[in-house]
């Protein structure tokens, strides 16, 4: 016999079924019936809601990190105390601390993963049987509540005794007892009918209509009433008096989300009882105000119940929802407030009703601690939605943190309202940004997260991620946050495309800030030194970045024993924007070229005492502004040839980065002396206009160098010039050409003798003659004329030496090598030559001498002149009269000269033949001789 089973064994056999999934059949002897064993249901396994340790430990371990990083920004931030900076240290220690603990615990627990899963499964199966048992509690409770209507009267003695007495009851009682005959179709029409026209003859003539009950519809024998975004109530009556109470038949929601109509239960009960208790007491009014609250009221709780939902998605941490009564009470970006900000929320109740409008569920706002006044936050009664409104709010307060943000930076000259471009929508804050130019090629976008309130950089760049961490740890100094990463942007910037142009960066030019004070604004935050590749290393352009904007300046720095100094610095003036664009540098290089160049130039002009000044120029560039230094002519050279001002003017960069200035003056009179000459072809640094006088004097010089002593030098060459061409005028002879620097022109066209005069500034001219000119052998002492007594004596003397040079070398040319001598001429001066005719002894002085106001040359036997000079050796042979001569000194030989006894005079022509005739006679003399 098999031995009998326990409960306990029982229970054991049930749960191993359960848990190997297997019949258990009791009985090993065939024939014998198995006995039946209860098996219990299968646990649910539960899994939602369950997170991977593995996720779990990596969200953890990111979240350390990027807090790490905000706190390591925050530090490195000025102005704090190191308490401050410790005790900050200290709370994000023990904050990851606890953190890290929970993730111990955790980490323990998931050993017996399996044993928890099945622990929670249990959990949550005994719960769930709580809750059946809970239901059936209350499911009596409700039978025995509804069960109270179900007694039965007490018994009508009355009617008993009227029956008993006369054999007959009441009608009107009996109706109690006796269930009256159905209604037909048309009875039931009729009625429907009868009732609706007595509703529209009440509504019409004897009640009193509230103003927001005006909406209604009569039909099926009753009266709906229609209150916009509310609700529909349904009235009828149950008695033709006029004065008799109206009932409430139905009531329905007609917002959503809402139920289409109230489920039947207590809630329903007790509003078609206070309805009905109200309709009795107040009427039309007095229902109106109960509804309306009622509605209001439910509004408010599903809206409740909508940021509850929130709670548990992608809200959570982020909301805190609260029900103070009939207001439902919501703070948003709750993280931010830990990070210094305030407290900022939002109402939901009940506004008072004002002007004839009701009372209506309203928002107030609460926006940084101080409630809002002149906004109002929209709230969709017909349709409500929590996350529409809270996201409105979002929205309404993004737009205004990126307003004031924009406000607040536009008031500074950092930012000009064309490089800010704000971006709001009314309900989605994503949408929502403020565009800044913080760099020709640099924008970003200023977003603030909308579920968070955290500020964010788009792009998010190494540098973006360090000042979003900053924005973020101090949301009450986001502008200067900003303001730093436009400067720090724009000083890379800067520096990249000005290396790119051949910008030398002097990142070791060290100057002591308290010397800087003395040059920049005392706001300054960055500066950076510039030079130009040629530039002298006493020159650099500096950027200076400060709160009252970004300024250029142009300063000549020197090299101190331990570091540089700064001597001057002139602010560059910047039109329009600063943006360190390429075409901004390639301009700032002019500008600071002309800055350069025009400071240089005034030290000297002050440094030699000559007047001047700076004004702004006629011809103007609208992207630099370049002022003319303007000299006066007289102070400058002392001459009066030309009008009393000079203006020097800055005409661009040429090639190497050299700069082109020019300056301009004109004489007092037309230079017309110079007739058509082309002196500009000659020399491209000067041109004339002659009519007018004008002329312009072009430099072409390296950055830095002054114009002052050439242009000095260039003025006397003028001088010179124009004194020149006009002797050459005056004497008509002919130009071969005319420059600057030297004038060209021939004095005998028949000989074809010309001669070139070489000047430059002050210092000797010199005469230049082709090696064949006949006046080769007096160069010297017309040179010297030139320099003492100008070209004027020059010309002069070589048109009246030139007849009797032309005879000496045609004289000279006929004696060759014969035997009989060579013959010598020797320039005592331009205008006096001694001839001597070494082998034949004689010796002859010619000399310019001025007769009767008419020049003339003098020729003269030197023998005869001066006795003692017979016995004078020369070069071994003495000297002797020329006795061949005597017929011209006596004027026997006839010509066109004048006999003078001892010698003869010829004019300026006829003195070649005389020479000849003089040169004839001698060696005729010598021939008769031998």
């Amino acid at each position: 016999m098999p031995q009998a089973m326990t409960p306990g064994d029982l229970v054991d056999a049930s749960r191993h079924d359960f848990q190997h999934g297997t019949p258990n059949h009791s009985g090993s002897a065939p024939g014998k019936q198995a006995e039946l064993v209860v098996r219990n249901p299968r646990l649910p396994h539960i899994t939602q809601g369950f997170i991977e340790l593995r996720l779990l430990v990596s969200r953890l371990v990111q979240d350390s990190h990027n807090r790490l990083q905000g706190m390591i920004g925050l530090l490195a931030e000025g102005g704090r105390s190191d308490g401050d900076k410790k005790a900050r240290i200290i709370e994000h220690m023990l904050e990851r601390r606890k953190q890290f603990i929970k993730l111990l615990v955790l980490t323990m627990w998931a050993k017996n993963a399996q044993a928890v899963s099945e622990v929670i499964d249990l959990k949550v199966f005994l719960d769930t049987r709580q809750e059946i048992f809970h239901r059936v509690v209350w499911n009596l409770y409700e039978v025995r509540r509804k069960m109270s209507y179900a007694r039965i009267p007490n018994p009508d003695l009355d009617t008993a005794v009227r029956v008993l007495s006369t054999g007959r009851a009441n009608t009107a009682m009996t109706r109690r007892y006796v269930p009256p005959k159905k209604l037909t179709s048309g009875e039931t029409l009729k009625i429907l009918r009868d009732l609706n026209t007595l509703l529209s003859l009440r509504l019409a003539l004897h009640e009193k209509l509230p103003p927001y009950f005006r909406d209604y519809t009569i039909a099926s024998g009753r009266v709906t009433f229609t209150v916009a975004d509310e609700f529909e109530a349904d009235l009828s009556i149950g008695d033709e008096d006029p004065t008799s109470q109206l009932y409430l038949v139905d009531f329905r929601f007609i917002f959503k989300p809402s139920a289409s109509t109230l489920p039947a239960g207590r809630i329903r009960d007790e509003v078609e009882r206070t309805g009905n208790k109200i309709l009795e007491q107040k009427g039309l009014e007095g229902i109106y105000d109960y509804l309306h609250g009622f509605v209001m009221t439910d509004k408010i709780c599903t809206l409740a119940r909508q940021f509850q939902i929130m709670l548990t998605g992608r809200w959570t941490e982020n909301l805190v929802v609260e029900m103070r009564k009939r207001t439902l009470v919501v703070q948003y970006w709750v993280s931010r407030v830990t990070e210094g900000a305030t407290k900022s929320w939002i109402e939901v109740g009940i506004k008072r009703g004002t002007g004839g409008r009701p009372s209506h569920v309203g928002v107030r706002w609460i926006r940084d601690g101080k409630a809002v006044q002149d906004q109002e936050v929209p709230l969709d009664v017909a349709v409500l939605s929590a996350e529409n409104l809270i996201k409105t709010v979002v929205a309404m307060h993004t737009k205004h943190i990126l307003t004031s943000i924009r406000g607040r930076l536009a008031h500074s000259p950092v930012f000009p309202l064309s490089a800010m471009v704000l971006t709001t929508h009314s309900t989605d804050s994503f949408n929502s940004s403020l565009k800044l130019q913080l760099t020709p090629s640099r924008p970003i976008k200023f977003l603030i997260e909308p579920i968070t309130g955290r500020f964010a950089l788009h792009p998010l760049t190494m540098v973006s991620t360090h000042v979003e961490a900053a924005m973020n740890n101090s949301p009450t100094g986001v502008e200067e946050v900003i303001i730093r990463l436009k400067f720090v942007l724009t000083q890379e910037e800067v520096e990249t495309r000005a290396r790119s142009m051949g910008w030398e960066v002097l990142k070791v030019l060290n100057i002591r800030k308290e010397e800087l004070k003395g040059f920049f604004p005392n706001s300054t935050k960055y500066i950076t030194y510039l030079r130009r590749k040629g530039w002298g290393k006493e020159w650099v352009v500096v950027m200076v970045l400060a709160e009252t904007g970004q300024t250029w300046w142009v300063a000549k720095v020197y090299e101190a024993p331990s570091q540089w100094s700064m001597s001057m610095a002139l602010e560059i003036p910047v039109q329009g924007e600063a943006n360190a664009t390429y075409g901004f540098l390639g301009n700032l290089e002019k500008i600071s070229s002309a800055m350069i160049t025009l400071y240089v130039n005034q030290s000297v002009l002050v440094e030699k005492g000559v007047q001047h000044k700076l004004q702004p120029s006629k011809v103007a560039d609208p992207k630099l502004t370049i002022p003319d230094l303007y000299i006066r002519f007289s102070s400058l050279i002392r001459a009066n040839w030309g009008i009393d001002v000079l203006r020097l003017t800055f005409q661009g960069l040429g090639t190497e980065g050299k700069c082109i200035v020019t300056v301009l003056g004109r004489t007092k009179e037309p230079m017309t002396q110079l007739g058509s000459t082309n002196i500009s072809a000659a020399d491209s640094d000067v041109s004339f206009h002659p009519q007018s006088g004008s002329y312009a004097i072009r430099f072409n010089i390296n950055v830095g160098e002054s114009v002052i002593e050439p242009l000095t030098e260039k003025l006397h060459r003028i001088e010179r010039l124009i004194r020149f061409v006009a002797v050459i005028r005056r004497f008509k002879l002919p130009c071969l050409d005319v420059s600057l620097g030297r004038i060209a022109f021939t004095y005998d066209t028949e000989s074809n003798s010309s001669a070139e005069v070489s000047f430059s500034g002050d210092r000797e001219m010199k005469l230049h003659l082709p090696p064949r000119s006949p006046h080769i052998r007096i160069k010297g002492f017309l040179e010297h004329r030139l320099n003492v007594s100008g070209l004027e004596t020059v010309v002069m003397a070589l048109t009246v030496t030139l007849p009797l040079l032309l005879a000496f070398e045609r004289i000279e040319a006929a004696v060759g090598d014969r035997s009989d001598g060579h013959v010598f001429v020797l320039s005592r001066g331009v205008d006096w030559f001694r001839i001597y005719y070494r082998r034949l002894g004689v010796v002859l002085d010619w000399q310019l001498q001025c007769r009767k106001s008419v020049l003339h040359w003098f020729v003269r036997d030197a023998a005869s002149s001066n006795p003692e000079s017979e016995a004078e050796i020369v070069g071994g042979e003495g000297r002797r009269k020329a006795e061949e001569l005597k017929g011209i000194w006596s004027g026997e030989v006839e010509g066109d000269w004048e006999p003078l006894k001892s010698g003869a005079a010829a004019g300026l022509r006829e003195v070649g033949a005389l020479a000849w005739k003089i040169h004839e006679l001698i060696y005729a003399g010598r021939r008769a001789i031998s």
